[in-house]
């Protein structure tokens, strides 16, 4: 037996496959290993940030963008500063997104260790999107790039990026990124399969392919059980 967890979102299906200590191949013992590293859960950990963040952009983002606000040489605030002016300028965003009849939506990493501070920001598209976001951002340039450019690895680089930061004592809630109450949060569908062991290489389902990149097969440094992970996208709309 094993587990399957499957994440339904717009465009593309996840699936997680795994043996645990109470699903697991018959009469197979877990490999052994020692007590794990603190840099294997470090790392176990920070893939896990990865695939929630990349499912959440996925999930919310179909036509989104990924943002960077900055500040001009001249007027670069401080951390607590900067909170207040991405606060004010959310607030602008989702009255004048709401005036042409678009719901605002958002998730938010700050960057400013050894270097000036910045925000990247994941946003919805809308009608004239570029020019009410210059409005109303006036201390610096906005900059825009395409999501479906790669959300993989835009996931990966916001969370090493918040790796260096999101444990200081000036981030009190402790938290790599922060997002809109409105997003749309993944959740699993979790079964358990009652078959001996999964296959190496993955099904597909009508009406979607298999990204074949993304198929991970592997022993957990953490858990000690083997694991296998894929991503199927939506035939009529591909998106990686």
């Amino acid at each position: 037996m094993y587990l399957k967890k499957t994440y339904y979102l717009q465009n593309c299906i996840e699936i997680e496959k795994c043996y645990t200590a109470r699903y697991n191949i018959k009469g197979e013992k877990r490999v052994k290993r020692e007590k794990p590293t603190t840099e294997a859960v470090k790392k176990y950990n920070t893939k896990k940030s990865v695939d929630n963040l990349r499912r959440m952009i996925l999930n919310n983002f179909v036509d989104g963008w990924h943002m960077v606000l900055t500040y001009t040489k001249t007027a670069r605030p401080t951390i607590k500063e900067a909170e207040k002016l991405v606060k004010n300028f959310f607030r602008r965003m989702k009255y004048h997104l709401a005036k042409i009849g678009v719901e605002f939506k958002w998730i938010l990493v700050t960057e400013y260790e050894n270097k000036a501070i910045h925000h990247h920001v994941i946003i919805n598209d809308a009608p004239g999107l570029f020019e009410i976001v210059k409005k109303q951002w006036k201390y610096g340039r906005p900059n825009f790039t395409p999501l479906d450019d790669d959300v993989q690895g835009l996931a990966e680089y916001l969370v090493k990026e918040t790796n260096k930061t999101f444990r200081n004592e000036d981030n009190v809630k402790k938290q790599r990124y922060t997002h809109s109450r409105n997003l749309i949060i993944p959740e699993p569908k979790i079964e358990v399969i009652f078959s001996n062991e999964f296959r190496k290489e993955p099904q597909t389902i009508k009406g979607y392919m298999l990204v074949t990149d993304s198929i991970l097969n592997g022993v957990s440094d953490v858990t000690g059980y083997a694991y296998q992970s894929y991503r199927l996208l939506k035939i009529q709309k591909m998106r990686i």
